[in-house]
Order: C-alpha cells, then sequence, then structure tokens
C-alpha cells in the first residue's frame, strides 16, 4: 500500500499569492463592472469552484486491488483492473481506461499527482499493477 496526500495550494506558496491576486483583483474589476455584490459572489463561486483541485488537499492511496483518491466531499475508487495504459509527466501519471492513445483519455482517465511523494516509487507501483 502507498499513500500520500497533495496539495497545491501549500505547496506553491509563490503561486498561490499571485493566483489569490489576480482572483481579488478579477473579482474586484467584475464588481465595478456590474455593480452588483451578488455578480461579483457568484463570479467568486463559479471561479474558485473551478479551481477547487488546487485549492484542496487530495489524499491518494494506492491498495493492492485498487486506486483511492479522497477530499472534502469527494471520493473516487477505481479497480486496478480499469486502467490499461498510463502516461507520465513532470507532475503526476494519468491513468487511461484505453489501451492505446485516444482523446477521451483526458475525460475518462485519473491524473495522479505526485507532490512532494517520490515519483520512481509511484511509477513503480503502477508499472506492477497495470501491464502495458
Amino acid at each position: 500500500m502507498l499513500s500520500w496526500t497533495v496539495h497545491p495550494l501549500a505547496e506553491n506558496w509563490r503561486k498561490s499569492v499571485l493566483l489569490g491576486l489576480f482572483l481579488v483583483l478579477l473579482l474586484f474589476i467584475i464588481y465595478v463592472g456590474f455593480q452588483s455584490i451578488y455578480v461579483a459572489v457568484l463570479s467568486a463561486i463559479f471561479l474558485i469552484g473551478s479551481l477547487y483541485k488546487y485549492f484542496l488537499p487530495f489524499h491518494h492511496q494506492f491498495e493492492a486491488d485498487r486506486l483511492v483518491i479522497t477530499s472534502c466531499c469527494y471520493k473516487m475508487e477505481r479497480p486496478w483492473e480499469t486502467f490499461r495504459s498510463f502516461y507520465v509527466d513532470a507532475n503526476g501519471v494519468l491513468l487511461s481506461p484505453f489501451a492505446h492513445p485516444t482523446r477521451l483519455e483526458n475525460f475518462r482517465g485519473v491524473y495522479v499527482r505526485f507532490g512532494k511523494h517520490s515519483p520512481e516509487e509511484i511509477v513503480n507501483f503502477i508499472t506492477k499493477k497495470i501491464k502495458d
């Protein structure tokens, strides 16, 4: 079993500060442009909601028979048999249900971020579970 937590907001504090400043400026411009606090609050909900993967910590757990990813109000469990291929990049691994590359991978696959955990250990575990 392999387990770790990824929280981009805390891991990249410089980017987080810049993002926060950008969001405050954008919401201020929206408020000034529409002259409505309701539109600004609704915009804030949509903006922050669309960035939930950046703001919330995600706990990844690789078990012998399944992958479990949990966060506040979110839980995803998939058996390892669901995935037929994977692709590694600098920030994580895309687990794909397709044997060959297709455009649907980004919608049907699962992206597992490395965070501060060892990428080699994660890739080795996935390689054992998924036979290319």
